[in-house]
């Protein structure tokens, strides 16, 4: 037998096994990994003295850079999970604890990072001040940190007791476990070696390549309601073939997501929801299977809003900040923040309002209560993940425990859970830290759903509940979408348009919307037809870059008479509204806006072409960058100063960062100006190494588009680990 047996399982995740020194690396661990792991056959069921658990890794290799074509390349926690619990590595007198702890590898920042991100998925909060400074009273501190204490056993540890590490140098072999070496030979790239073996590992995407989730959805587009719920998981971190528990609400049209856990990309894509049309996120709490999506949601044009209760926000800001290596402060920049009162409805629109309340977990945890009110009707929404059963709850108020909860928690976390709702969705997962279905035997509500299980029901368990498949919904209140589409094309056009009046846009909207499946080559459709379409819902992607809901697709080729690119496709499902070329043209000839509007739109299109500015900015944000930029040239050997208060995109020439002896050179599309924009200690000079051209953007427009702000800071982290 080799002694190093090596398998690709999906693109940027693989198995190395060892059997020589018992070790089994997962390398690469981006969300879902232990799904695919299962569906591969490298976790599987076995027996030993009378127990029953699941194979699987014992170690983690990590990629060097956390985010890999816009997806978290590094997500530890439920491998880590799976080791401890599933595989019994961490329980006490289990035949597979067998004393040795599962292991991080990879480069200094990468395992320093998963460790205290795992350490957050598992605690949360940790002291009584870190609770105290979310507002909660010094008496519910009190049950919190109790309740808190009797989850992690008694005592909370420091994560390096849990795990192991292997930090990788940039040189030379590091020894892993006994005879078994490992070396780091570039960005993602590592080698493994035992005897005459030798293995290379590549944790790299491709361009273009993403990292598949471990189920298929069917594409369907999302209505637009005046009120809805749509069910959009079920599942839970475990299970192979749905995605974990989750609703979208719909809310005068718009969506609103109920928690983002692993591939929340896929789940919009084939509802044909863009990430520009997301208005708000649900936070319940911050464990993966609800959490793991929340850092594409960072790569939008514009903010969201984040609506939760302060406890929860910080908790899962702060495994965010752990996880992203930025401070909490800074991730606040990327949201439009609501923080919501625990047991008091807060209002999300005029119609429809959100009420928190706290939930027993490891983590600080809300669930949901939604109401949609206008005349005189009402309908009540439950969201219930995570929640705890009556009995895992009531061996917490023991007495003589040294920790314990009052009766009066007790019963309040109970009462809070049986709500009487038109629709309540709960988590029914069983064991230590989930529901059970027996504990809402009398639940008042109408309709009971179950979710948060990878396996069935019983038909004791679905004789007064059911179950939701993907897609399905609750409790809609439709609305005239076609309306709803024209007032919103309307705005856009008036948005792109403001020298022109109402009256003159409203005579380009006289089509239906149109409904267009996954695949198609949107632009060669609409040239012969005579239109150019109006993108309502979904994605579209043209040589890799995605344009936001609003664009008129392919604007500048059509009013340029310029031959159409068929590689503009959709991804997914999306909703376009034909506009007439010719009405349009005439519109813009008759206002002599026709060559200026064609001059900025192929500004855009180069303004596109650089990495920072591909996170979803539509036209307006783009033409509004231009109106405030400026170009200067300089010459060679010249520091580079740019204008106050903007940052430089290096278009023609090469430039090199210097701090003391070190110096890194950069060529065209690197941002210039960065390390005095983020407030950030670490800084060094930048100067021309031949004649150099600049485009220096505004920086606190850059700044307010998360997706931009995001990729400054991770362009300041590399240029920082390059240089120190």
């Amino acid at each position: 037998m080799a002694d190093l047996i090596y398998e690709i399982l999906a693109p940027g995740i693989s198995w190395l096994e060892v059997p020589k020194v018992d070790l089994r690396i997962l390398c690469g661990c981006p969300a879902d990994a232990v799904k695919h792991l299962a569906s591969k056959g490298k976790i599987r069921l076995v027996t030993e003295n009378g127990a029953t658990f699941e194979t699987g890794p014992n170690a983690i290799l990590l990629a060097d850079n956390f985010l890999q074509n816009g997806l978290p390349a590094n997500m530890a926690e439920f491998p880590v999970l799976q080791m401890f619990y599933k595989q019994g590595q961490i329980i006490p007198n289990h035949p597979n604890n067998k004393g040795e702890r599962p292991i991080l590898i990879g480069n200094a920042n990468a395992v320093q990072s998963q460790l205290q991100y795992i350490y957050r998925g598992n605690y949360g909060l940790t002291t009584p001040e870190e609770l105290i400074d979310c507002g909660v009273s010094l008496e519910d501190t009190a049950e919190m940190m109790a309740m808190k204490m009797q989850f992690a056993f008694g005592r909370i540890q420091p994560p390096d007791t849990l795990l192991a590490t292997c930090v990788v140098k940039d040189t030379g072999w590091q020894s892993l476990k006994e005879d078994l070496l490992v070396s780091r030979k570039g960005m993602n790239q590592y080698q493994f070696k035992m005897g005459s073996d030798c293995i290379d590992v590549d944790l790299s995407l491709k361009e273009g390549e993403t990292y598949p989730p471990p189920y298929k959805l069917l594409d369907q587009l999302l209505p637009r309601d005046k009120f809805s719920v749509w069910h959009t998981g079920e599942g839970d971190g475990w299970d192979c073939f749905r995605p974990c528990m989750a609703s979208i609400l719909v809310i005068d049209g718009e969506p609103y997501l109920v928690d983002a856990g692993p591939n929340v990309h896929y789940t919009l894509e084939v509802l044909g929801i863009d990430l520009s049309e997301v208005a708000g996120i649900f936070q319940t709490h911050a464990h993966d299977d609800h959490f793991a999506g929340l850092p594409y949601l960072l790569q939008g044009g514009r903010k969201i809003k984040y609506l939760s209760s302060t406890l929860v926000r910080k908790s899962t800001f702060q495994k965010l900040s752990d996880l992203i290596s930025l401070p909490t402060e800074e991730i606040e920049n990327f949201f439009e923040i609501v923080d919501l009162e625990f047991d008091n409805w807060t209002n999300v629109t005029e119609s429809v309002q959100v009420q928190p309340r706290f939930s027993p977990h490891p983590v600080e945890t809300n669930i949901f209560y939604f109401r949609y009110q206008e005349g005189g009707e009402a309908k009540i929404f439950g969201h219930l993940a995570d929640i705890v059963s009556s009995a895992v709850l009531g061996r917490m108020k023991n007495p003589e425990a040294k920790y314990h909860i009052s009766e009066d928690f007790f019963d309040k976390t109970l009462q809070s859970y049986l709500e009487q709702s038109d629709v309540k969705k709960i988590d029914a997962g069983g064991g230590m830290i989930h529901g059970e279905v027996v504990d809402f035997a009398n639940d008042p509500s109408e309709k009971l759903i179950l979710a948060h299980s990878s396996l069935p029901f019983s038909e004791d368990q679905l004789t007064s509940a059911c179950t939701a498949e993907f897609g399905t919904s609750d409790l809609r209140v439709p609305l005239d979408y076609e309306k709803y589409f024209q007032d919103k094309a309307l705005q856009w056009l008036r948005q792109r348009l403001p020298a022109l009046k109402k009256e003159e846009l409203k005579e380009l909207i006289t089509q239906q919307t149109e409904e267009i499946p996954r695949g198609q080559q949107i632009l060669a459709r609409a040239k012969e037809s005579g239109h150019m379409p109006l993108l309502l819902t979904g994605r579209v992607q043209l040589n890799g870059l995605l344009y936001p809901a609003g664009t008129l697709l392919g604007e500048v080729n059509a009013l340029a008479d310029l031959q159409v690119s068929r590689e503009m496709v959709s991804v997914g499902p999306v909703r376009i509204l034909p506009i007439s070329l010719d009405s349009y043209r005439e519109l813009l000839k008759r206002h002599k806006l026709l060559k200026k509007r064609i001059s900025w739109l192929k500004d855009c299109d180069h303004l596109r072409t650089f990495p920072m500015l591909q996170y979803g900015l539509s036209d307006d944000q783009l033409i509004s960058l231009l109106k405030k930029s400026e170009r200067i040239s300089l010459k060679k050997n010249q520091p580079v100063l740019l204008p106050e208060n903007t940052l430089g995109i290096l278009e023609v020439g090469e430039v090199q960062f210097l701090v003391g002896n070190k110096n890194l050179k950069v060529t065209e599309k690197t941002v210039l100006g960065l390390s005095n924009k983020l407030g950030k200690p670490f800084s060094w000079k930048e100067q021309t190494v031949k004649k150099t051209q600049v485009l220096c953007l505004p920086a606190e427009n850059l700044l307010q588009a998360p997706g931009v702000r995001w990729f400054l800071q991770r362009a300041y982290q590399d240029y920082h680990f390059q240089l120190s």
